[in-house]
Parts: structure tokens; C-alpha cells; sequence
């Protein structure tokens, strides 16, 4: 059975973040809030977002660009060290990805397109601490109508 682009992308950037950032939990596709009073963090959620696909970049090939976010949690003993420790996680998460070309054949690089910061309150957590989502894209090339890899 063929690999989809999508899946392929998304396993690929797992695969990455996992490496680059080890020591770090990583979760895709999680419905379930993240308990920061109790898991272990700091820890990152992967899941794709967008699709769009475009017939006309390149005769025969349709150019797919597929979003998707890092959502990086992290604890601390106080607000200060969560929001440093929150910029780092960040920085380390683009680092890892921003520029990177993943091997499978037909994806292209990851771009990141911005992120949002947000500390807890205290009614939402016992124990100081937050969250950022990072937005990315990537790129995927296949033949004309085929969301597979090639």
C-alpha cells in the first residue's frame, strides 16, 4: 500500500524532533488535554492542520503544502522559569525544524510561519507553567492528482 505524503511528513517530522530534541516527550495527534500538574514535561504535541493543493505550480505535478503545529509544554517553579523555559523549548523546536528537508523523496523543506505564547493561571494549573504552539508548512511534490509518495 502506497504511503501518503501527509502521513510521510508527519512521521518524518516526528522522527526529527524526537532526535533532535531527546529527552523530550513527543506525542502526535493528541486529543486528551496535557496534564501539567502531573506529567512529565517538558513535552511537545505534533499535529497536521491544513492542506491545500495546487495543479498549477508545475505541468504534471501537483505542489501540496501542508500546515502543521508543535505545541510545547512546560512546568516550572516559577513564572519566570516557565516562560524561559518556554522560549528555549521554542527556539530548540525551530532550530530542529525551520530549513529542514526531510529524505523521503517529494517533501520539501519546513517553514515556520509563527507562534503564540501563554502562561497558565492559577486556576488553570497548580504549578507554574504553560504552553507555546508553533505553526509550520512543508512543502510536497507528487505526479498530478496523486497525494502519495512518488
Amino acid at each position: 500500500m502506497p504511503t501518503p505524503l501527509r502521513e510521510a511528513a508527519l512521521a518524518a517530522i516526528a522522527d526529527r524532533l524526537t532526535t533532535e530534541l531527546s529527552g523530550t516527550v513527543l506525542e502526535r495527534a493528541r486529543r486528551a488535554p496535557v496534564d501539567t500538574d502531573k506529567e512529565v514535561l517538558p513535552c511537545l504535541v505534533l499535529t497536521g492542520t491544513d492542506w491545500e493543493a495546487d495543479e498549477t505550480a508545475e505541468p504534471g505535478s501537483t505542489h501540496y503544502t501542508m500546515g502543521f503545529v508543535v505545541v510545547g509544554y512546560v512546568r516550572d517553579t516559577t513564572d519566570l522559569g516557565v516562560e524561559q523555559g518556554l522560549s528555549h523549548l521554542h527556539a530548540s523546536v525551530v532550530t530542529a525544524l525551520a530549513g529542514w528537508t526531510p529524505t523521503a523523496a517529494g517533501l520539501g523543506e519546513a517553514a515556520e510561519q509563527g507562534a503564540e505564547f501563554r502562561l497558565y493561571d492559577t486556576d488553570e494549573s497548580a504549578k507554574p507553567a504553560g504552553e507555546f504552539t508553533a505553526r509550520f508548512s512543508m512543502l510536497a511534490i507528487a505526479p498530478l492528482g496523486s497525494p502519495y509518495l512518488p
